[in-house]
């Protein structure tokens, strides 16, 4: 059965309520006639809540599992003859943000041949209808918020992100070229070559190397004694001098050293490089400067890991957060359980009996597609964490337990199986997650009902006793540091295992722990003691001591003393809703605390409003002002409004905990984090990515901005437009020109253009100066060849702009009649 189907929304706020009506059509495009009865056609539909509603007599929807749905007939539906349509409206809960809001990843399921599905082979998702007024709107918006940013001559720009703690130029050239001599202390041999490699990118040759000094055109790597990670620049006309107590500062030296060079060098090989003379002395404010990806809901193969890796480095990002499982995907092979990866992960049909797991995020029928399946190889894993730590990024593997555990749950079902089908009852017992009769009921956050391990079973520790044996191995045979171990912890919704036997049981023997929902942090001490053992440290989400009482109630903080004991190290995240001051509540409580709060660090948010710019909406847009702007030991501050946008009532935050001078210190750092959901495609990652990347390195490099310490709020304002002029041209201007060619360039995300109608004219301005914006009059589509806006436009007509990078990628096309 080949079919097409179209997708639009009707309504948002349906019903003056907090819920959408869409309509589906779905068009017989084969020769033969669609049944009345006997078939499925299955979609995914992402955070609207499993309870759809169709609005036809001729159709039903009915959930699945998680975000997985499918259409049937009712006994009203009327066959459709080749060509004809049907019509489905819907309601589900939330709004409608942007086109990723479509359901996706259509197949169609005869019952009389359940083990085959058929992919439907034509999708529309109609685009929202924007009125010439809603456009006119959103181009002044956009103009009013970049009015304050100033254009800045490139000549005055700082040439180094994140900013160090004292930079100074002193109007001098040192001329690198293949006669320049290498030297460095035998303790930064592996700098050095990195260093030479680096150079050899550029100039076409590596550097070469002398154990003397010459006394002229030489780098010098230098050992002196200074704080852990710091580092001192010293470039004069005759030699550059890096210098550092350990390889890190060293190869921190090297990024600076690469930042100051002219943007253009990256695009072509050059003769010889013109290198400014500088006096830079710097250290970071943060010892965790961490960015996290999530491979788990969609994968990403190992070159854009390494991708990714490097574009850390160049911003000196120091911890990658490698989120590795979770309810949709098992992306590392484990030794002796292979399950893992060929069920765990695998998504497509049939998904019945555990063969693999269920389509999810429109990842469609057929497996083995990206970016629904794939998984690490050992070799591949040990692969990036050689590159991780030649780069000073420490990495910090994710297994999610005990809940967001479906991947591993289907996999070691389908290996129980497996051994009771040969007859092997213990075997099959052995690394199994579940219980057979355990009848508890519960949905979990993205909708799943069976996606929590059994925390009183002996099994689900030896399986996890397994996977840190294992992962702990590949560390050692990669060389790669690993001090501790994140185990995930979020989001167990309530009600998994009340009516497991094995937890009745443990609760009766365990008198200690009150209810099945405690039994969380009896799971927690268990495996930190594990972890404890291998020399490693527990890690987790801030739900290991954060827990909520009944659904929908205020989160509360546990002072558990043998976890602020082994300093157990927490990620906080829910800062809304009421929990705002949670992260600072932990950190006063003694806890080490790295603030990853969701509605600043989250870069699977949606950038801005529009059909087109893919991201969650769900607690409002992160654009890179948003970072830019936080303030880590006070980020009352610049939380200005709540998540639907209106200001705080006053006084609102003089209720909260503060942070105090003990809490500080338990400040860890800053993450930014990359939920995988959206990105549905390869050009995602990074325009998700990037430049949000580079405001997160600032925040958690840089020291405290002026504009963050001054306690006049309109002085703060105007220091903090003059700052955040400099940011963003340095972005234009230096940046992300150079991220273009960078490690064979990145595909950042470029923002559209303002517009305001001023005296019969349009003025266009730019959230980055630096990166041009094209128009033409005729309404055709800008291009590198269309005039570049350089004062008002006077013509009249269909005015069409767009910004465009050097290489002709633009962001948004914008228009005004």
């Amino acid at each position: 059965m080949l079919l097409k189907i179209k997708w639009e929304l009707v309504q948002n706020q349906y019903q003056a309520k907090p819920q959408f009506l869409a309509a589906l059509v779905v068009t017989n495009g084969s020769q033969e006639i669609m049944p009345v009865s006997g078939w499925k056609l299955y979609f995914n539909l992402r955070y609207h809540s499993p309870n759809l509603t169709a609005l036809s007599k001729e159709l039903t929807i009915k959930n699945v599992n998680g975000e997985l749905f499918y259409l049937q007939p009712t006994l009203d539906f009327t066959p459709l003859k080749s060509g004809e349509s049907v019509r489905l409206e819907f309601t589900g809960a939330r709004r409608v943000a942007n086109y990723q809001d479509a359901p996706s990843g259509f197949f169609w399921v005869n019952d009389a041949t359940p083990q085959t599905a058929i992919s439907a082979n034509q999708v529309v998702v109609q685009p929202f209808i924007q009125s010439a007024q809603s456009t006119a709107e959103q181009a002044r918006a956009l103009f009013n918020e970049n009015q304050v940013v100033q254009d800045i001559p490139i000549a005055r720009l700082p040439k180094i992100l994140p900013t160090p703690v004292s930079y100074r130029e002193t109007n001098g050239i040192f001329t690198l070229d293949s006669r320049t001599t290498l030297v460095a202390d035998e303790s930064f041999q592996a700098e050095a070559n990195y260093l030479s490699e680096e150079i050899k990118k550029l100039l076409g040759k590596p550097l070469p190397r002398a154990k003397t000094e010459p006394a002229d055109k030489v780098i010098v790597l230098k050992k002196i004694n200074l704080p852990k990670e710091a580092y001192e620049l010293q470039v004069t006309p005759k030699r550059i001098t890096i210098s550092a107590t350990d390889g890190t500062g060293i190869f921190y030296g090297i990024q600076s050293l690469k930042a100051i060079l002219p943007t253009s060098v990256w695009a072509n090989k050059q003769v010889a490089l013109s290198v400014p003379t500088v006096s830079v002395s710097d250290a970071p404010r943060f010892a965790v400067r961490a960015f996290m990806l999530d491979v788990g809901r969609n994968f990403q193969p190992k070159q854009a890991i390494l991708k990714l890796l490097e574009v850390m480095a160049l911003y000196k990002l120091n911890v990658f957060h490698f989120h590795l499982t979770d309810d949709e995907g098992w992306r590392l092979a484990i030794p002796d359980l292979p399950e893992l990866t060929q069920v765990g992960s695998q998504r497509g049909y049939p998904f019945s009996n555990n063969e693999r797991l269920q389509p999810s995020y429109g990842s469609g029928a057929v497996a083995g597609r990206l970016m629904g399946s794939g998984f690490y190889s050992r070799a591949d894993f040990i692969e990036i964490l050689r590159y991780a730590t030649q780069r000073h990024i420490r990495v910090v593997p994710e297994i999610e337990s005990p809940g967001h555990a479906r991947a591993a749950i289907k996999a070691m079902e389908a290996r129980y199986t497996a051994y009771m089908g040969k007859n092997q009852p213990e075997e099959a017992e052995r690394y199994r997650l579940t219980e057979s009769n355990d009848q508890s009921q519960y949905r979990s956050a993205q909708y799943f009902t069976d996606n929590v391990m059994n925390a009183a079973l002996p099994s689900t520790y030896r399986f996890i006793e397994k996977v840190i044996d294992e992962v702990q191995r590949m560390y050692t045979e990669a060389g790669a540091p690993l001090s501790m171990m994140h185990m995930g912890g979020d989001e167990v919704p309530h009600g998994a295992w009340e009516k497991s036997p094995a937890v009745i049981a443990q609760l009766q023997q365990d008198t200690s722990v009150k209810t099945a929902k405690g039994l969380s942090q009896f799971f927690f001490s268990r495996v930190k003691t594990m972890l404890k053992a291998r020399g490693l440290m527990l890690t987790g989400w801030e739900e290991l001591v954060v827990h909520e009482p009944a659904p929908d109630s205020a989160r509360r903080v546990d002072v558990i003393s043998d976890f602020i004991k082994d300093q157990v190290q927490l990620d906080a995240w829910w800062n809304m809703y009421g929990n705002e001051d949670i992260p600072y509540r932990m950190a006063n409580a003694g806890y080490p605390t790295v603030l990853a709060c969701f509605d600043h660090f989250y870069f699977d948010l949606a950038h801005k409003p529009g059909f087109a710019e893919p991201g969650d909406a769900w607690i409002g847009y992160l654009d890179i002002d948003k970072l830019f702007q936080f303030i880590p030991y006070d980020y009352y501050r610049n939380n200005r409004t709540d998540v639907v946008g209106n200001a705080w009532p006053s006084g609102h935050f003089d209720r909260k905990e503060h942070l105090t001078q003990v809490g500080k210190q338990h400040i860890a750092g800053l993450k930014g984090a990359l939920w995988s959901e959206n990105i549905t495609a390869d050009s995602l990652l990074n325009y998700m990515l990037l430049p949000r990347l580079l405001a997160l390195a600032e925040r958690a490099w840089a020291a405290d901005p002026d504009w963050a310490k001054e306690p006049d709020s309109t002085r703060a304002k105007k220091v903090y437009d003059q700052a955040w002029s400099v940011f963003v041209n340095t972005l234009g201007k230096r940046e992300l020109p150079k991220l273009d060619f960078y490690n064979g360039g990145y595909s950042y995300r470029i923002p559209a253009a303002g517009a305001m109608l001023i005296d019969g004219k349009i003025e266009l301005n730019s959230q980055l100066p630096g990166l041009p914006i094209h128009y033409t009059t005729d309404g055709s589509e800008p291009s590198l060849k269309s005039p570049v806006y350089q004062s008002p436009i006077s013509a009249k007509g269909r005015i069409r702009w767009r910004v465009l990078n050097q290489k002709g990628r633009g962001g948004q096309v914008m228009q005004l009649n």
